[in-house]
């Protein structure tokens, strides 16, 4: 007996030996990559082996993953320059080679899900020393191995030897302070919430798990969002900053390639609908040095590699990479420009290719000085509607002891017009109140010639202390386009028109909205300086006209640009709040938001619009319109029984 203990413990001995005692692997991820990795048909552009001299700027931030002395790696960068890729190599060679506890993080349970479904498992399908360790069924039946398989890999959860897969939404504080973890990855962390349900930021939250392994390493990732908003900004900041320069050809001096040194030739013209569009002809870099220009392809056949501008920061453990798109093997610069430059004049869109082409933060438009520069725009629109208005829509502010509303006009491309703001003194509890209310709302518009359009649909806010009194109002005006909506504040990544609810002892539907967004389009529209898309028009008085005061006075304009962005530092995370500036009244800002999403809740089709406003002027029957627009949604639907006018 004592013999065959011995014998045990000898062979357990030397397996440990063996098996156990091994030093750790010092494959690098680029190296895994190479040797290993191979891309899957459907979800990569390049199919088959891995190749990390496609993209050469990847191969610093795989390594710096086992770098000794490195226990954060930060990459602010563009879109498609390959991130997921580099994650996916990281989980991969440490699953593969040196198994442990690895989190990857999405800014929702859903987009995690996603994540997993259609990176992770094509990954593991396609990649076949990593087939073999996530579904080992060597030694089973198939029956058995297919048991197996069921119990130990979920779309969130992934078993290998020696360590687990997870995958969890920034919004799950359980997914992210159950387990501890050694290698934790966290995409586009500028869209996380501010905080994982009440247990604070998710990042921090989570690398609390770390604290066990002496080992342990963390990825962040990111486009980044807002200037002064940016979680990524920070993160790169506080590391190495490294740059991926490109040599200029000529002097030899290194230089990131900016958006702001790229020279076009290029044609703008606007199609039928009136939407912008650029043709590029010819683009190139101009060194900043010694004013040389070069093409894209010499540009990229340059010498290149990555300069730290924060090189210290590797004491800290921390280094940052920078990539934008100008870099990317897979976009070419004269897509890149023709984007940016028609986006330029609309800060929306702008704001789209600045974070996700430019790799940059972006500065949005708010904060104005001075309410004189909208006062000293009004127009003289000579009667009731101005033309170009299409649709009319209506937004009430509820107020213990008034209503406030706005009526506003809209034309292509989301133009539009303030057609009459207001005040109806009175409790919203009392009749009289809502009567008055009706006469805004049922009247009927008219232009220079006579014709006229209608309100479409109203919003009206039920927030405060007579929700019921909205909601009976609502109810009662169901049929006439009049919906209760609550607005959502300080609630950042809540799009302007979030969701549709149900009023509470009500039957009518409850609008959701994001204010925060929709204060964000209404300043990015006001910064808008010439007519066109999404400019807004503000009217003059004219007495002489009979057209009575239409409310767009001083105290109007200092209300539309009440609020203001705040940063404020929040669970160790520095966000932006809008604020109201005091003494200052924002009901003239509330009702310009919620009538920007009365309007896109209608969905307008602008061309059939125009053809029918045309129809109603000439006399002449209605021509059919093509389009190609998106079946509408639920709350869209309601407007198809309701003529406009």
């Amino acid at each position: 007996m004592t013999t065959h203990r011995l014998k045990s413990a000898s062979a357990l001995w030397n397996y440990i030996s063996v098996h156990g005692l091994k030093p750790l692997p010092k494959t690098s991820v680029s190296e895994w990559a190479d040797t290993y990795r191979y891309l899957s048909q459907g979800v990569s552009a390049e199919p088959g082996k891995w190749r990390t001299d496609r993209a050469e700027y990847q191969r610093e931030i795989m390594n710096a993953f086992t770098q000794p002395g490195i226990h954060r790696v930060v990459v602010k960068s563009a879109a498609q320059i390959g991130k997921s890729d580099i994650m996916n190599n990281v989980i991969g060679r440490f699953a593969h080679l040196d198994p442990a506890t690895i989190m990857m993080i999405q800014p929702t349970i859903d987009m995690a899900q996603d994540y997993s479904k259609s990176r992770i498992a094509p990954m593991i399908r396609d990649t076949p020393v990593l087939s073999q360790i996530f579904y080992n069924v060597k030694s089973k039946s198939d029956a058995q191995a297919a048991k197996t398989r069921d119990g130990n890999n979920t779309i969130l959860s992934k078993i290998f030897p020696g360590g687990r897969l997870i995958m969890c939404g920034a919004n799950s504080p359980a997914g992210l302070a159950s387990r501890p973890i050694r290698i934790l990855l966290a995409d586009e962390v500028d869209r996380f919430p501010d905080s994982a349900g009440s247990e604070g930021d998710p990042v921090d939250l989570a690398s609390k798990r770390m604290t066990t392994y002496w080992n342990h390493v963390m990825g962040l990732f990111s486009t980044p969002t807002n200037e002064g908003a940016s979680r990524i900004d920070l993160e790169y900041n506080a590391g190495t900053q490294e740059e991926w320069q490109h040599a200029c050809p000529n002097c030899g001096e290194y230089h990131l390639i900016r958006y702001i040194d790229i020279v076009t030739e290029s044609e703008e013209y606007k199609s039928e609908d009136g939407k912008k569009h650029v043709v590029v002809k010819s683009v190139k870099w101009r060194c900043p040095d010694c004013g040389f220009e070069f093409t894209e392809r010499q540009m990229k056949d340059a010498n290149q590699k990555y300069i730290a501008k924060n090189p210290t920061a590797v004491q800290n453990g921390i280094r940052s990479f920078f990539v934008n798109a100008f870099t990317s093997p897979w976009l070419s610069w004269k897509d890149i420009m023709r984007e940016w430059l028609e986006a330029k004049g609309d800060p929306a869109r702008e704001k789209v290719v600045v974070n996700t082409r430019f790799g940059e933060s972006y500065r949005e438009p708010g904060a104005f000085e001075d309410h004189e520069i909208f006062l000293r725009r009004r127009e003289a629109y000579g009667a009731e509607l101005p033309d170009g208005v299409l649709m009319l829509t209506a937004a009430v502010d509820t107020q213990d002891n008034r209503l406030e509303y706005e009526v506003c006009g809209w034309g292509e491309n989301e133009e539009s017009w303030g057609i009459k703001k207001g005040v109806i003194l009175g409790k919203p509890d009392q009749e009289a109140t809502w009567n008055e209310l009706d006469s805004i709302l049922d009247h009927t518009y008219t232009f220079a010639d006579g014709t006229g359009l209608k309100i479409l649909r109203a919003f009206i806010d039920s927030g405060g202390h007579y929700t019921g009194s909205v909601y009976r109002y609502c109810e009662k005006n169901f049929t006439r386009q009049r919906f209760a909506i609550k607005g959502y504040a300080n609630s950042p990544g809540i799009p302007l028109n979030y969701k549709i609810g149900k009023a509470s002892n009500s039957p009518i539907p409850l609008v959701i909205l994001g204010v925060d967004d929709g204060k964000q389009q209404i300043m990015n529209r006001l910064a808008i300086t010439q007519p066109g898309a999404q400019y807004m028009h503000f009217p003059l008085n004219e007495e002489e006209k009979e057209l009575g005061n239409r409310g767009y006075d001083e105290l109007y304009f200092k209300g539309i640009i009440s609020e203001h962005k705040k940063r404020i530092k929040r669970n160790g995370v520095i966000r932006e709040i809008w604020e109201t500036t005091a003494g200052v009244r924002n009901e003239p800002l509330d009702l310009r938001v919620y009538n920007l999403g009365c309007m896109y809740s209608c969905n307008p089709n602008w061309k059939q619009l125009k053809e029918i406003l045309l129809a109603a002027k000439t006399g002449r029957p209605v021509k059919p319109v093509a389009t190609t627009q998106k079946r509408p949604s639920r709350m869209r639907k309601v407007s198809r029984a309701t003529n406009i006018w």
